[in-house]
Formats: structure tokens, sequence, C-alpha cells
């Protein structure tokens, strides 16, 4: 059954995107396209969209509309709903994907010094260049393990070394991945003492690490400060700005009952249209944005870029809930004879 899912799914896909979404998945470590699963999230939207549909939107057109008119509006609706659905599946899938990306980058990036240096040592044992790059792969470096077998076959088939390193750096958003091997490419391009170069280029792998990691040490207490901002300063303080106006709300009823707002001249505390329903939702709203933003500052500032947030959004968002929650009972039970 999910095999003709794939099958069917992958006819839907050009040719030219086949091949681009198969390069771009390889990427995130799918060395096949996973046409089931694709066709899967896109039944689960359309299962998604008919209850959604059903309970939430056709109640409403019923209350606008009858007959054929509601026919025509539940169709367009529908379609529209539809569409929606298969977008939102695709930006959660292209999330995902990036997000795997993002953290074979990383990985490659961190056994990539020690990689350098075990390909230095065979050199100097007296290996050939290819010899020395295939002798140097261990289990231990993972997704590189992996990639240094695809050069590996590359070179087996054909093409030239210096081509299938340069495919495989320019694979990746690693400028420091992308630095080291033109470098190591123009070194064998002149045929020099390569081992030199590479033990240069594994010094400054290492000094870039250990740079990151300074950096990383400079801001924490901007990461402490966002962190307790978005967690704990922001939530309090809606929760206290909600019984604020719950006090002054009742504070201008009482005046206004007992006419003594007229003692002030020029000042009135007349009745509020703020609801406090709408003003929770608005808070807890804000709480989102706030959480959201944070995460992506702080993963700016640890991972120097923003895809690392997406670990740090579900955390803040739970921790920022459940603080204002808490608060807001404090509050209320804090001021609640005032009121």
């Amino acid at each position: 059954m999910l095999k003709h899912l794939g099958e069917i799914c992958e006819l839907h896909f050009p040719r030219k995107i086949r091949l681009n979404l198969r390069e771009y998945l390889i990427k995130a470590g799918h060395y096949t396209t996973p046409y089931e699963k694709i066709g899967i999230s896109f039944i689960g939207a359309i299962i998604f969209n008919i209850i959604v549909y059903i309970f939430f939107i056709l109640p409403g057109l019923k209350t606008i509309s009858t007959g054929i008119l509601l026919i025509f509006l539940s169709i367009i609706v529908f379609v529209i709903s539809y569409y929606i659905s298969i977008l939102l599946s695709g930006v959660a899938l292209y999330v995902y994907f990036e997000i795997s990306i993002y953290k074979r980058t990383i990985e490659i990036e961190e056994v990539l010094p020690n990689f350098l240096q075990e390909v230095s040592v065979n050199l100097r044992a007296g290996m050939t260049f290819d010899k020395a790059l295939w002798n140097s792969v261990e289990p231990e470096f993972g997704v590189l393990e992996k990639e240094i077998e695809i050069v590996a076959k590359k070179v087996m088939s054909g093409e030239d070394t210096e081509t299938a390193l340069l495919e495989f750096a320019n694979k990746y958003n690693s400028p420091l991945l992308r630095e080291s091997m033109d470098l190591i490419v123009i070194g064998l391009k002149s045929g020099g003492q390569i081992s030199d170069l590479i033990d240069r280029v594994v010094f400054n792998v290492q000094e870039a690490s250990y740079l990151k990691k300074e950096l990383i040490a400079n801001v924490t207490s901007y990461i402490i400060f966002i962190t307790l901002v978005a967690i704990i300063i922001a939530p309090t303080l809606f929760a206290l700005s909600f019984n604020l106006m719950q006090i002054i709300q009742s504070l201008g009823e009482k005046l206004m009952t007992s006419g003594a707002q007229n003692l002030v001249a020029g000042f009135s505390f007349g009745g509020s249209n703020v609801d406090p329903n709408d003003f929770i939702k608005f808070s807890r709203y804000s709480i989102v944005i706030i959480a959201i933003a944070s995460s992506m500052i702080i993963a700016d500032l640890r991972e120097g870029n923003i895809k690392g947030g997406i670990k740090y959004i579900f955390i803040f968002i739970f921790v920022a809930f459940f603080v204002y929650e808490i608060m807001l009972k404090v509050f209320i039970g804090m001021f609640g004879s005032i009121v």
C-alpha cells in the first residue's frame, strides 16, 4: 500500500524537481527520496482539512448562507483550506529537513580537525593523498565518514579528487568546511607539501572553534538576561498588568457609583472597554511572540544561526506559559480583596 502511494506521489513531481529534491534530501541524510512519507503527509493534510471543515468551517457557513450559495461557498472554502493545509505540511517538512541539514553541518565541523589530522599523519607516513584520505575515515566521524565515502566513490568512478572535494564542500552551508577544502585543493594543484598545509588548516579550524567558544562566553550575560525577560519577567508583568487593570476598573466603577469622580477636575474614571478575557488572550499571544523572538536571538548568539533556536522555542513557550498562569493566580489571590 505504502509502495503504491509512494509511486503515485512520485508521478506528481516533474523530473527536474525530483532531481533537485533528491539532492536536497541527501544533505539531510536521506539518500533515497521518501515519497511514501510525503504521500502520507498529503493524506494527513486532507484528513485534517476535512475535520476542520466539518466541525469548524461548515457550521459558520450555515449561519450566513443556504442552498446553492452554501454549496458554492463550501467548495471555495474547502479548496482554499486544502491548499493552506498542504502549504503548512510543506513548511513543516522544510523546517524539519533544514534542521537536519544544520545538525549534520555542525557535526561535520566538530570532527573536521580530527579527520584532517589523521590525513596529515597518513601523508607523512608516505601514503598518496587519495589513500591517506580514505584510510583516515573512522566510524566515530559519523556524517563525515559517509561524505568521504561518497567522495571516494566519485573518484573511483573517474572524477578528479579536487572536483569531488569541492562538490562535498559546496554541499553544506559551512564557510569553515568550504575554505578548508579550497585550501587543500589549491595545495594539491600546486604540488607543494600538502601535509604542512593541512596542519595549518587544522590549526586555523581549531583557532576558529576556540574563538567561537570565547564569543559565546562573552555574550553569556546577554543570553541570561534575554532568557529571564522571555520566561519570567514578561509573563510576570503581563499577569501584574491584568490585576492592575482589574483594580482600576473596579475603582472606576465604585467612584462612578458614588459620584466622587467629580471631585477631581479634568480626570475621569469612566468604565473601561477592555474585556479581561481579551486582555488574557493578548497576553498569551504576546508571550508566544516574545518566546519565539528570544529563542531566535539566543540561537544567533550561541550558534551563529537562528536554525539552532528551534529547540529553544517550545521550552521557552512552555516555561513562559507556566510562569504566566502561576503568577496570574498568585496576583489574583493577593489583590482579589481589593477588586
